[in-house]
């Protein structure tokens, strides 16, 4: 059992942080950078002599102009940036201000431009829907993961097996169809299953700079795996110190609580910066106790989501003990630990190398949705653990922006990944327990290249990717610590199981005129997998499984898009193709999962998507007013889903410590199509007031193969119900408030995927729809005795933040979110979200 720390805090230790730092030399040359009022970097900005216009130099990606002459104190500058006005500025006020140029909040003219993705693109360059949600946001959220800064800040919908984690939805995929990304390297890897995901809280949100969504197919730049869409974690980056001091330094401190799992979150922020190295050190710790969900439960469901009794271990025995507080969630707390260490070098002017170190870990993770689960009417397990959940990466990215035949922008990025994925199982009353530990190690390869000529634009570039798996299985004796390995099952092939992919993409854009671009590209990928089972598994393997079965497919992918841009109006459209290579999950996952076995399928292929959208945007002249439109519609085919199978021997069953398991295996069999729409705006009016509001909309059908040899088209899993939020907000001088609505229509059972058919035409189909992603049987039962469930119903919550800047070293924060303490599940979860929650933040920064 796990033990969490007391609502005090007593057990809390103090943060230590010692950081040592190799300094590089300066070079006679300033530099100028230019942000926006936050501090926020402003990439392209324009730098000329005046009144002479003769360019300086548009900045780079961190809104750098490297001022290379001599200029007289009188020497004047003028500094453009779209969306501002133009400004008038002397050398020596620049020198004064440590080279430093902020514009300011009131000569904001037009919407701000976005950079998104690992190739820093501009949006509004891109034939994508996409969304970026930046740090100050962020920040004033207190999001205690990024899954939950997802869920409440963006249009992805977050499921949740536990409290320790958040599975994105983008469109309505799931899991190993979203791509997640952290600082261009893809954290998606040969284990990332096809149900529910919890790894997007191993980036802590404390480092995040921005999220980044791109909604749809995002395969050409990308590769596997994005067939939803990719979001892009952006974690901040050290800036170079342009000011006449040798060196800088910078501190920066956070801290936060908060009511509803008695959390408790502090990082530290140290960077060191001169005119050619930066660095910037960052750690962070929370610790929650288990989460207490709202006590307002709707009339019909009065005793849903109860947690009336739960399982410990008291004198060596399994006990049901009564939850005094049956609110409280008891098996949710957890605690987590983060790390990021960045290095900058400017080796020579636009030559630029970037070291990134990260490292996050937790506690022992409990599965919330499975203690909760019940056979011969009684709970089925005394503990389901997700072990540490550790992810450690490494990568080196050469930058280069000095302009060739070839190129004009060059990046060069090299990464290694590992990720330990342990589970820890124990049914209740048995002594025996069952520990799955993989891991896997995930090295990666990309380079993009960018070269303009005239009005066409060329993006190309490369990726290798390889991944290896070592997955082991055995049972520990609680009661006398042996430990069994011989027939157990490992969850992976025990004798190891690799993965290697590479692939070539090229795309163009062209101008054909002032207000529109055509832009498309292709790519082509190639995977090969390989695994070898053990001699010694409980399964009597044929020669071929023991010296190692592969699978080796290809893809080729395309996109072309339109837009039309006259600053005010934004129309796009857009034909997307997206892949979805098996990975080891689906290849030779041998495993249990609600009385069945999973065995290997070595004739697996890709998964493939084809995407039509279009969209539509509006930009009031003065920037006030914004609303915008987005209709999608996705065909999959090939889609990956289990069915009955037989072991190599020909058996349809499996004993595994006394339990009868029927064999499944995955196999290309489904055709799905996925559609719906976006709509969002928003409006500043009065004087410094806002509202903004948002609302998605998502429906999915699949072709089922019924056993009488009919084809029936039935939901797709995956699909949460309509969702949104609407805002409004005043912010003046120090303050900024904001009130936020969020909710969830309900989802009825006929819109529920179907996992098992039964049955014939003619008598009448028999729709099982538990076992599946949808998690049909986490939501409340009916109140006519029958035992059938309801489907998820719809919710809303009231939310409130406040921030106050004291002066420019101290900053604090409020939140109460659910304030009516409503109990609620969102779609697909298996743990209750936070009751009422009020939170208090402090940041500092000298």
């Amino acid at each position: 059992m796990i033990k969490y720390f007391p609502v005090n805090y007593r057990a809390l230790g103090i943060l230590l942080t010692v950081i040592f730092f190799y300094t590089a030399a300066s070079v006679a040359q300033d530099t100028l950078r230019i942000t926006d009022a936050a501090g926020v970097a402003l990439p392209f900005a324009n730098v000329l002599l005046y009144p002479e216009e003769i360019s300086i130099g548009p900045a780079d990606e961190e809104g750098r102009v490297i001022l290379k002459d001599d200029f007289a104190p009188e020497q004047v500058f003028r500094i453009s940036y779209l969306g501002y006005e133009d400004v008038l500025a002397m050398y020596r006020d620049l020198q004064f201000a440590g080279f430093v140029y902020a514009f300011d909040d009131t000569q904001i003219t037009l919407a701000m431009p976005e950079v998104i993705g690992r190739r820093n693109e501009t949006a509004r360059d891109m034939p994508y829907q996409t969304e970026a949600i930046g740090r100050s946001v962020i920040a004033k959220a207190q999001s205690l993961t990024t899954a939950d800064a997802l869920a409440d800040l963006s249009g992805v919908f977050v499921q949740k097996s536990q409290f320790g984690g958040g599975s994105p939805i983008v469109r309505g995929f799931e899991a190993n169809r979203v791509l997640l990304v952290v600082d261009g390297v893809r954290m998606n890897n040969a284990i990332f299953r096809n149900g529910h995901l919890q790894n997007a809280i191993s980036v802590d949100p404390l480092a995040l700079d921005r999220l980044e969504l791109i909604y749809g197919a995002g395969a050409l730049a990308y590769g596997s795996d994005a067939i939803g869409g990719v979001v892009h974690f952006r974690t901040q980056q050290p800036d170079f110190h342009a000011g006449t001091q040798d060196a800088k330094w910078g501190v920066q401190g956070a801290m936060s609580v908060s009511s509803a799992a008695k959390a408790f979150s502090q990082g530290v922020r140290i960077e060191y910066s001169r005119r050619n190295f930066a660095a910037l050190t960052l750690l962070s710790t929370s610790f929650t106790s288990d989460l207490r969900a709202g006590a307002q439960r709707p009339s019909e469901y009065p005793a849903f989501g109860l947690r009336n009794e739960y399982v410990s271990r008291i004198d060596g025995q399994d006990r049901i003990l009564r939850n005094e507080r049956p609110n409280e969630q008891i098996g949710t707390g957890y605690n987590q630990y983060n790390f990021l260490q960045k290095l900058r070098f400017r080796l020579k002017n636009e030559l630029e190398l970037n070291a990134n170190l990260q490292y996050s870990t937790t506690s022992d993770i409990p599965r919330y949705d499975a203690l909760t689960e019940r056979r011969n009417d009684q709970l089925r397990w005394a503990r389901w653990d997700y072990g540490p959940q550790a992810r450690a990466l490494a990568s080196l990215q050469l930058s280069d922006r000095r302009a060739t035949k070839i190129y004009d922008i060059a990046t060069y990025l090299i990464s290694h990944q590992f990720i330990q994925e342990d589970r820890i199982q124990r049914p209740f009353g048995d002594p025996q327990e069952e520990n799955s530990l993989v891991d896997v190690h995930a090295t990666n390869l990309q380079t993009d290249f960018t070269k303009a000529l005239n009005e066409l634009t060329f993006h190309y570039g490369f990726d290798l990717r390889y991944d290896q798996v070592k997955s082991e299985t055995f049972l520990r004796n609680i009661e006398t610590g042996d430990i069994t390995t011989v027939g157990q099952n490992s969850r992976y092939p025990s004798a190891g199981s690799s993965l290697l992919s590479g692939g070539l993409y090229a795309e163009a854009s062209q101008q054909l005129g002032a207000n529109l671009q055509l832009r498309g590209g292709v790519r082509w990928s190639r995977q090969r997998l390989n695994a070898r089972f053990g001699a010694d598994d409980p399964v009597a393997w044929p020669e071929a499984y023991l010296a190692g079965i592969s699978n080796t497919e290809s893809a080729v992918t395309g996109t072309l898009g339109l837009i039309h841009d006259t600053g005010n109006h934004r129309l796009r459209t857009l034909f997307a193709q997206g892949f979805r290579a098996p990975n080891i999950d689906d290849f030779a996952k041998f495993r249990e999962s609600n009385g069945f076995i999973q065995v290997p399928n070595p004739a697996l292929q890709p998964e493939r998507s084809n995407t039509l959208e279009a969209g539509y945007q509006y930009v009031s002249a003065d920037n006030a007013f914004r609303a915008g439109a987005t209709v999608y519609h996705t065909w999959l085919s090939d889609a990956i889903i289990r069915r009955d199978g037989t072991l190599p021997d020909g058996s349809r069953s499996f004993v595994s410590r006394g339990d009868t398991l029927f064999v499944q295996t995955n196999v290309n069999a489904e055709r799905a199509k996925v559609y719906g729409f976006d709509v969002d705006a928003s409006l500043k009016f009065i004087t410094n007031w806002w509202i903004e509001t948002a609302f998605h909309f998502v429906r999915g059908r699949r072709d089922q193969l019924a056993p009488d040899g009919n084809v029936l088209t039935l939901p797709q899993d995956h699909i949460p119900p309509p969702y949104g939020n609407t805002g409004v907000g005043w912010a003046r001088g120090p303050w900024d408030l904001s009130f936020r609505l969020r909710y969830q229509f309900a989802k009825e059972v006929k819109d529920y995927a179907v996992g098992e058919i039964s049955g014939n035409l003619a008598d009448g189909y028999i729709l099982d729809r538990s076992g599946t992603a949808d998690n049909l049987e986490l939501t409340p039962l009916a109140s006519d005795g029958q035992f059938n469930y309801t489907g998820v119903y719809s919710w809303w919550t009231a939310n409130l933040y406040a921030e106050y800047r004291l002066n420019d070293h101290f900053t604090f924060r409020i939140k109460g979110e659910n304030l009516l303490d409503r109990h609620y599940r969102t779609f697909g979860s298996g743990v209750s979200a936070a009751g009422l929650d009020l939170g208090i933040g402090l940041s500092c920064q000298w």
